[in-house]
């Protein structure tokens, strides 16, 4: 790993691609992502601007240890020097790198070492809202460094056992262990009593420089590598040494003797685990990155393009899979072992999530079954199946949720409902793959009844002139048409999508509610990290994380609000509340809310609401939507922890986990709670996808490609028998000027020259 010279500590976020060096003698640390692009530098000059007193000046004194939180969002740094300074406080200081600010700030003043002719080989850790500061003579100092406190408060401090420099650190996440090292051994406490400590020796040892924990280092079968990693002694130019215990081992008893891992080419001062299961050394000269050949899991590129397959497969795989009339696609798959057969009606909601996830398929890997799926999809759903079994909608062209696919009505046992945000999804989809295949004459058809037949779309968005109060969007449609004002909801919420819709199929009447919905400074908030407002449809109260995705991957709008209080800072918010929730409860995986099944059935879960306190894997990826990498590298870690899940159509990906149940499986997924993580993950493969693909403006002109004289060609031949004889090109029962307009637009916008003026 590209680093600086004479690294004197290491850090890597637990479950996330955030990584530091640091280097004692040119003062600096460097920040790097999981691909080693440099980030951020804070140097010399910066350290110095919070930390005056100091006279960093090239020696081993300076930036001598490093601690990420779990999730990556704060990066703590120990600072040593022996300058006494003038205000009586500690001479060294923590400082606080805070990511989604930028900022750098001092945490804590302490006096940690004082020795400037030697590498100080302290540690630092963070678990569960608590920094462990390692000193040369007072033990562990602990501090509060929960979420919200930008400087710590002392919580306690700890001695050892025997030794009297603490200079390793590091905690198992998943038993609550704390380990330390001194100059004579290594010790190991539970931390479930915090600050009750009562450390049992299990290494002796001398020159012990640092540990790591590592929980999933190595083979991924066979002789398990999990567990501590020692790095002992070598000074210059005698060469570092890597020892271990297994995970038993560490947990024991017994004083156990580590046995070489690995033994290095030169003196070495730091190590931790990364979260793409390497470990990570400061050496004398760069920082290095370490694996083991045994490791036979996919690499963290090879794993994107194959999670990414696994959503497409997952979703091909759900398009009519039990013999039911081509092209209706069911809305979730399950397990095939606790829950053997699939049991959800066929939705528009399904269809649209296959469509997505088929077109980016197709964009990235030129899959050669996408369009004739597409056109399947759209066809069944756009009234143009052979077999004339259609999707049942309102007057209005709003579509059924729940659809018996042997008849297209609704599925006995499901509500009934004609949904506007189903309708909202199937019309994205058709719009998407009208734009991605332009000449394709199915697609062009039965995507034009889709989004055309949709009809008085500004009616399903409150007008407060009639109803008294602005901007509620309704959740249903009545058969006859209009809104079912009984469910409704004032934004925001994912219906912002319908909203945008109606911004381009409705009437100008709506143009002000519109502008009001994609304003997000006039809607509610609720607030977990401290300057990050999120917002939702009622103050305090938090929205599942989904409702804000479904934007960066669909809405054009929405993906461009780069305003300080827009929705790109929406998603934002959402990401560092959801990293800071992580990095104070320490669950085995990177956690952000969302919906899904559980033991009960469904959740839409959220900060405020959490039953089980399940990580939906699939939002997590979906947050790399802007082309941000760590949340892919936390779900990367959670499928070398063998998060994934089977379904019955063969797809193997990761889905949800709860951490106070860890080994429950969901019995069944639904397809659009799903497909946002492997399009999230698409934006990574490749830069621009989403843009390209999926985040586009609608259209605004029908097509109505119809072979009227099945010469099998459509050309104006075409158009002179429909003048001839008037039929409906554009299925709205009726005979008007709208179908030879359709028929038009597609014959202009496929001939070779335009030929208007002759």
């Amino acid at each position: 790993m590209v680093g600086p010279d004479d690294t004197s500590a290491v850090a890597a976020a637990a479950i996330s691609g955030w990584y530091a060096a640091a280097d004692s003698f040119e003062d600096t640390v460097e920040l790097r992502d999981i691909r080693q692009n440099l980030l951020r530098t804070i140097g010399r000059s910066e350290m110095l601007a919070l930390l005056p007193w100091m006279t960093l000046d090239g020696g081993t004194d300076g930036p001598v240890a490093a601690a990420w939180t779990a999730s990556g969002r704060v990066l703590y740094i120990l600072v040593v020097d022996d300058t006494t300074p003038g205000d009586g406080l500690g001479s060294d200081a923590v400082l606080r790198y805070d990511v989604p600010s930028n900022t750098l700030s001092v945490f804590a003043r302490l006096n940690a070492f004082n020795n400037g002719g030697q590498f100080p080989h302290l540690s630092m850790v963070h678990h569960r809202g608590r920094l462990y500061i390692g000193t040369a003579g007072d033990g562990i100092k602990v501090y509060n460094a929960t979420a919200n406190l930008a400087a710590g408060t002392l919580a306690t401090t700890i001695a050892l056992p025997a030794g009297t420099k603490v200079t390793g650190l590091t905690v198992d996440r998943e038993q609550n262990f704390l380990f330390a090292s001194s100059d004579s051994g290594v010790w190991r406490s539970s931390l479930g009593a915090f600050p009750t400590i009562s450390f049992t020796q299990i290494a002796a040892g001398a020159d012990i420089r640092a540990l790591a924990w590592a929980d999933h280092y190595g083979a991924a079968s066979g002789p398990s590598q999990r567990g501590l990693y020692l790095l002992n002694g070598g000074t210059f130019p005698t060469p570092s040494t890597i020892r271990w215990l297994t995970a038993t081992q560490a947990a024991g008893a017994s004083l156990v003797t580590p046995v070489t891992y690995r033994t290095m080419s030169s003196e070495c001062h730091d190590l931790c685990a990364t979260a793409d299961g390497k470990i990570l050394i400061a050496a004398d000269e760069d920082a290095v990155l370490l694996s083991d050949s045994a490791d036979l899991r996919l690499g963290f590129d090879a794993w994107m393009n194959d999670e990414f397959q696994q959503h497409v497969n997952f979703a091909r795989g759900l398009i009519s899979p039990d013999g039911e009339p081509a092209g209706w696609v069911i809305d979730a798959d399950v397990d095939g072992t606790t829950q053997p057969n699939r049991f959800h009606p066929a939705t528009p909601d399904a269809a649209a999530w296959a469509v997505f996830a088929l077109l980016m398929s197709d964009h990235l890997n030129s899959d050669p079954l996408a369009q004739s799926d597409i056109r399947s999809i759209i066809t069944r759903y756009g009234d143009e199946a052979p077999d004339l079994i259609m999707p049942s909608r309102s007057a209005d062209g709003i579509f059924r949720h729940w659809i018996n696919p042997q008849n297209g009505s609704f599925k006995p046992g499901w509500d009934p409902e004609f949904a506007t945000l189903s309708t909202m999804k199937i019309v994205a989809a058709a719009a998407r793959a009208m734009k991605y295949y332009p000449n394709d004459a199915a697609i062009a058809k039965a995507g034009s009844r889709i989004i055309f037949g949709t009809r008085n779309w500004q009616t399903y968005l409150n007008n407060p002139s009639i109803f008294g109060v602005d901007d509620w969007l309704s959740f249903k449609g009545l058969p006859a048409g209009g809104a079912d004002w009984n469910s409704s909801s004032p934004p925001f919420f994912e219906g912002i999508i319908f909203v945008e819709q109606i911004g381009v199929y409705g009437t100008t009447a709506a143009d002000a509610a519109v502008t009001r919905w994609f304003n997000r400074s006039l809607w509610p908030t609720a607030t977990f990290l401290t300057g990050r407002p999120i917002t939702s449809s009622s103050s305090g109260s938090f929205g599942s994380a989904f409702i804000s995705l479904y934007g960066p991957l669909l809405s054009k709008p929405y993906r461009n609000d780069l305003s300080a209080n827009g929705w790109r800072t929406q998603v934002s918010n959402i990401r560092w509340s959801s990293a800071a929730w992580t990095d104070d409860n320490s669950p085995r995986h990177y956690t952000v809310f969302s919906a899904g099944t559980n033991q009960v059935g469904y959740s839409a879960d959220s900060l405020g609401n959490r039953p089980g306190n399940f990580t939906t894997f699939t939002s997590l990826e979906a947050l790399c939507a802007f082309g941000d990498t760590p949340e892919a590298v936390a779900a990367y870690a959670a499928y070398r922890k063998g998060a994934r899940q089977t379904w019955k159509n063969g797809a193997s990906l990761l889905y949800r986990r709860s951490d106070t149940d860890p080994f429950y499986s969901p019995n069944s997924a639904g397809l659009p709670d799903v497909t946002l993580g492997g399009l999230g993950l698409a934006e990574l493969i490749q830069p621009g996808s989403i843009n390209a693909v999926l985040a586009i403006d609608y259209p605004t002109v029908e097509l109505c490609p119809t072979d009227l004289n099945a010469d099998g060609l459509i050309n104006i031949e075409d158009l002179y028998r429909h003048i001839a004889a008037p039929t409906d090109l554009n299925g709205d029962m009726t005979i008007t000027t709208r179908d030879a307009a359709c028929l038009i637009a597609w014959l202009r916008r496929n001939e070779a020259v335009e030929t208007s003026a002759r």
